[in-house]
């Protein structure tokens, strides 16, 4: 894996957020993809079953690079505003929990079969359309799927 320079103008960007309904057992996972220009190009929604805040931000991140695989040869940024996933994936922080430990290996892994990926943390108003799309794909008002924005 390589580091990223924000100054590559056809570096896409990857926002991934998750939303998590403890009380219904739930979470809404959800990935944004823009273009080097900054426009919406794909985006991503699943439901899972009972995750911790932690856990369904990974899983967001992992159905990502999943995703994203066939895209693997361009330049990436992936976007959280999860401090422990970024910190954590960016060697800057442990994982302490068993099950992070076994997200943050298979994120590791997915990242290695891509040329150039980074992860950065970004605050949560810029994750705004990633947190709306988590939502509402919990809370059934958005069908889980993807999205593609053919131009």
């Amino acid at each position: 894996m390589s580091f990223w320079n924000h100054k590559q103008s056809n570096a896409w960007r990857i926002y991934v957020d998750a939303a998590v309904r403890a009380e219904r057992g739930q979470c809404g996972l959800a990935v944004i993809v823009r273009d080097e220009r900054g426009a919406v190009r794909q985006w991503f929604g699943a439901r899972t079953g009972r995750l911790t805040n932690n856990e369904a931000e990974y899983a967001a991140a992992i159905l990502a690079l999943q995703q994203l695989r066939h895209e693997a040869h361009r330049p990436w940024l992936l976007c959280s505003d999860s401090q422990i996933l970024v910190h954590q994936m960016q060697g800057k922080a442990a994982t302490h929990s068993r099950e992070l430990q076994r997200q943050q290996l298979e994120l590791r892994r997915l990242v290695t079969e891509f040329k150039s990926l980074r992860f950065e943390h970004i605050p949560r108003e810029q994750n705004r359309l990633a947190d709306a799309l988590a939502n509402e794909v919990v809370d059934g008002e958005s069908p889980a799927g993807a999205f593609t924005n053919d131009r």
